[in-house]
């Protein structure tokens, strides 16, 4: 017997069954009736009388038969951390996060251009360089070049306000100067002093001489600064050219930072890298003290 003719016999003794016994007359073990089988398949199947028509409805796929479509759980999007180094230049960050995301360096450069779209403070002027917050950051697979320079731009600005840096006469000077610092030290524990350097030199309006400048202006991130480069033309070389640089040469920490905006006490006119395996640097208040750390660099090499 199929199911639509068990259906109806099923429900034609159900029209003729007398009313139900009162509940005190059902036991605990009272044997089913033919009845109560079938309507055990109600597990299978709804029958449904509209009209002298049964329709039927499987409440759940038979062996075989057609199975209703399923859509997959969302896929999670993959997160990817880049963490960016202090000092780093933005030609560089844009190489490296080139390397971390697959998207060509050069579309970076061109959501760099868009300081606006990126949040950069007024003062920034519209470049990038200097505001590049550095640190470690989670993105998705999805993120855009102008999206991850965006947040980058925002941990500098969180960090600017944690520092009161807007309200400074100069704020750009004195990213300018941290990017200095940050590019001169060999490490946080020397960035108050060489800060202090740079500051009593702009006081005096001495030339700042500063090698980093002059690599920047050549656009070498290291290497020996030689006579020769010196004599560059850019307003990059503070051998050449009184003052600041015209903008930060890499985007500093917030050490460097801090230094910029709270130099160390001190009369120092010159530091040296006395001895560049360990990084140790030496800092001198007249010419005559100037000339003896330069000797005792050249011993070291």
């Amino acid at each position: 017997m199929n199911v639509e003719n068990l259906l109806r016999e099923t429900l034609a003794e159900m029209a003729d069954e007398q009313p139900p016994p009162p509940p005190a007359r059902f036991l605990p073990h009272r044997p089913a009736r033919r009845r109560g089988a079938v309507l055990a398949a109600a597990v299978t199947v709804v029958a449904l009388a509209v009209g002298g028509t049964i329709a039927v409805r499987t409440l759940s796929p038979e062996p075989g038969g057609p199975q209703a479509p399923v859509t997959p759980p969302p896929v999670p999007e993959r997160m990817r951390k880049a963490t960016i180094n202090e000092g780093w230049r933005t030609s560089r960050l844009f190489d490296n996060l080139s390397r971390m995301t697959g998207e060509p360096a050069e579309s970076f450069a061109r959501a760099a251009e868009d300081g606006r779209a990126l949040g950069l403070p007024p003062y920034a002027k519209g470049r990038l360089e200097g505001f590049a917050h550095p640190g470690t950051y989670t993105f998705t697979d999805a993120a855009t070049p102008a999206q991850i320079l965006a947040a980058m731009v925002t941990r500098f600005r969180e960090t600017a306000d944690e520092l009161g840096l807007a309200s400074r006469r100069a704020p750009l000077d004195v990213v300018i100067i941290a990017s200095l610092v940050q590019a001169e030290s060999p490490t946080e524990a020397d960035m108050p002093k060489v800060a202090r350097v740079i500051h009593n030199r702009l006081a005096r309006d001495m030339m700042l001489q500063l090698d980093s400048t002059v690599r920047y202006g050549l656009g070498k991130d290291r290497g020996e600064v030689t006579v020769e480069d010196t004599k560059l033309r850019s307003p990059y070389n503070t051998y050449r050219h009184l003052g600041l640089p015209p903008g930060p040469i890499s985007n500093p920490g917030e050490a460097a930072l801090k230094a910029a905006l709270n130099p160390a006490a001190g009369t120092w006119l010159y530091f040296v890298l006395t001895d560049q395996k360990r990084g140790t640097v030496e800092f001198a208040t007249s010419d005559e003290e100037f000339a003896k750390l330069v000797e005792r660099a050249r011993r070291s090499d």
